[in-house]
């Protein structure tokens, strides 16, 4: 048996080819393998386990990338509706089943005959007899396959930009989690009017011009959408770092919040309407561990694991269903290798059909879809709309302002928050930082950062231009920089030496020290080695600095006389020495007084979230701090390490930033605003090509 018929598929097993009505369809080898091994099983179930033993035999491969050529091979075979499949049938702990008559077919050694049902000897021989007919006849039946695709078949009109056309909300500050009801009406979004307010919850009815803040159990509100044909918001409210699910009636805004128990896991995400008394949440234990999609039911209070991975830092966000609620795509970060795919499941069966590379980085992205067969992409500020069956992008312009999060209406109106900007800029302050600064720097949007050193005179700046990377001495007073170093990798200053001759710089993941004398280079850790950042002992022979291996997180010290890297302290990450020890930070956000021989004395600080971003300075015998919360502000905190005293404080998310820097006499702050944001509930409209 060399050819084989599978429905209106004739499969040359010899050749390893797949035909249909006469013409040859790419098909994948693995792809082609997954097939040829169901045919050869008849119509028993293959489990996960058998494919991996016999397709892939020899060779580690994932469970979901088996799922991702099952998905392939649906794909070839137009099999793609879980609920009447005709080809591959599917089934929990079981496997995959080909469901299809299988017959066999005669050999004819004519290509252009394969996919052409023969039954007939005679007949055989008469189509053998007319080869130049049947060539013409395939000719023909190509130009008009071609003619019906780019002219008869209906295709969504290629979109060329989004036009902002109507304002419907605009008040100050950050807004996000944008969900709308279906038919338009409402819109529903978290807002922080602010920096004195916390997170709140508003609900806006764009046919009456009407803002409503509901009021909330939790001291923030985070996430929030529509369900049970919307009548209901879900949404997620934390109070310090615990998470709490509540439902809320839309009909009757002062009717009690339902409260949902989600104990088990400590981060709640992103609520979605899925089906009666079920919604889909992303939920995870922390923010720099796995996140996955979950079935929540609202009445029972029961979770069922929809996505899955079984490698570490995996984080799946941004979920959004199809209109014709059969499809669900959704982001897929992976923290470690810093990356994001874009991945297509069929939510009947949970099963992953497409998967593409969303972006080799981690910048802020969203998904929403425009029709069943396509999204709309936001990468950063660029926009793109992609087949999710072939993974092609279409580059689409938003104008007058990139969108920041959108959704569509069933009618396919697009409501979105838009994304205005303002530049960051460069301040010098007093510490402890009371809101008053004492300098502003004008320095451009190419500035890195901007730091202290031990001449009074002279600031050390990093900047980018043209993909290179430079550090400059540069006096504010003349207006003049001197360059340093040139650099292709990121770079960012660590620390310096008392007396500014040696730079402790962090380029490509790697730790070196730069002499600013000798210019030469001193490498103290290697690219293999997960290092998190460092600082100079006080005396500038050593180097300590903190080093993530798998889960755990160790402090060691790199000596500049020997050149060799000892292990100091596990389960911290951070350390500096003082008059009568050290102060540590231990991988629990403890602040510690340490004794010489490394034992705790005394607790100094507590609570600091390590999974976000944060950085401890030393100067002048105090232990400067400033970490992000989960509420997205920053804390900022000084400690006395004599007196012990403690100064503390928040600040807004856009008027801070790291890496920040503190002069020798802890009395100077240089710090960089984020690029602040303000949003407006908008309405856009679709510029079609050529119209």
């Amino acid at each position: 048996m060399s050819r084989v018929r599978i429905g209106d598929f004739s499969v040359n097993l010899t050749e390893r080819r797949v035909f249909k009505s006469g013409i040859e369809l790419a098909t994948e080898p693995k792809v082609f393998d997954v097939l040829c091994y169901l045919i050869a099983q008849g119509d028993r179930f293959v489990s996960l386990k058998e494919l991996h033993d016999n397709v892939w035999a020899g060779r580690v491969v994932t469970d979901t990338a088996v799922r991702r050529t099952i998905s392939k091979l649906r794909v070839l075979l137009d099999d793609t509706d879980a609920e009447n499949p005709q080809y591959i049938k599917s089934q929990m702990k079981r496997g995959y089943q080909l469901i299809c008559r299988v017959s066999t077919e005669p050999d004819t050694g004519a290509p252009l005959l394969e996919g052409l049902p023969v039954t007939d000897n005679d007949v055989s021989k008469k189509l053998a007899v007319s080869k130049p007919v049947i060539m013409w006849l395939a000719i023909a039946a190509v130009i008009l396959a071609v003619i019906y695709y780019f002219y008869a078949k209906p295709h969504p009109q290629p979109l060329n930009k989004l036009v902002e056309i109507e304002t419907l909300l605009s008040i100050p500050g950050q807004k996000t989690s944008l969900t709308v009801s279906k038919d338009g009406r409402l819109q529903a979004f978290v807002g922080k009017v602010d920096s004195s307010r916390n997170w709140e919850l508003f609900l806006y009815d764009s046919a009456a011009g009407q803002l409503k803040k509901i009021d909330t159990p939790t001291e923030h509100c985070r996430f929030v959408g529509f369900i049970e044909n919307d009548t209901r918001l879900a949404y997620v409210g934390y109070d310090g770092t615990e998470a709490k699910l509540y439902t809320q009636s839309v009909l009757d805004l002062t009717a009690a919040p339902v409260f949902h128990p989600t104990a088990q896991f400590s981060l709640i995400f992103g609520p979605i309407a899925l089906s009666e008394n079920n919604i889909l949440l992303a939920a995870g234990e922390s923010v720099s561990g796995n996140i996955h999609y979950y079935k929540y039911n609202l009445e029972h209070h029961t979770f069922e694991q929809f996505t899955f991975s079984s490698e570490d830092g995996i984080q799946d966000v941004f979920a959004t269903i199809s209109p014709d609620r059969r499809l669900l795509a959704l982001g897929r970060a992976n923290i470690n290798q810093k990356n994001s795919m874009l991945q297509i499941y069929r939510i009947a069966d949970k099963e992953l059909i497409a998967e593409y590379k969303l972006q080799d980085n981690q910048h802020d992205f969203r998904l929403s879809w425009r029709d069943n067969v396509t999204l709309l992409l936001r990468i950063d500020v660029k926009h793109h709309l992609v087949n999710i069956y072939t993974g092609e992008r279409t580059a689409v312009v938003a104008e007058p302002h990139p969108l920041h999060e959108y959704s569509l209406s069933e009618t396919g109106e697009l409501y979105a928050l838009n994304y205005k900007l303002s530049k960051p800029i460069i301040y010098q302050a007093r510490w402890p930082f009371t809101d008053n600064f004492t300098k502003s720097y004008q320095l451009g949007t190419k500035v890195r950062s901007l730091s202290f050193s031990h001449d009074t005179d002279i600031l050390w700046l990093i900047e980018k231009e043209h993909n290179l990377y430079r550090l400059y001495r540069y006096s504010d007073n003349k207006n003049v920089r001197q360059l340093v170093i040139e650099s292709p990798q990121p770079m960012v200053l660590q620390d310096q030496t008392k007396d500014g001759t040696l730079l402790l710089l962090k380029r490509n993941n790697r730790l070196e020290i730069f002499n600013t004398i000798t210019a030469e280079f001193t490498t103290v850790s290697v690219s293999t080695q997960d290092v998190l950042a460092g600082n100079f002992s006080q005396n500038g022979d050593f180097v300590f600095f903190s080093e993530r291996v798998k889960d755990q997180r160790l402090v060691k010290r790199y000596s500049l006389v020997d050149r060799m890297q000892t292990l100091l302290l596990t389960h911290h990450v951070f350390i500096q020495d003082t008059v009568n020890g050290y102060v540590s930070v231990d991988d629990s956000g403890d602040v510690w007084l340490l004794d010489v021989d490394f034992n705790k004395i005394h607790s100094l600080f507590n609570g600091i979230p390590l999974d976000l971003s944060y950085q401890f300075t030393v100067s002048n015998n105090q232990l400067i701090i400033a970490f992000l919360t989960i509420m997205g502000e920053w804390e900022l905190a000084n400690v006395n390490l004599t007196s012990q005293q403690i100064w503390q404080r928040s600040v807004p998310y856009h008027d801070f930033s790291l890496p920040f820097s503190i002069d020798s006499t802890g009395r100077s702050l240089i710090f960089k605003t984020n690029i602040k944001e303000e949003n407006q509930l908008v309405k856009y409209s679709y510029d079609f090509a050529g119209k």
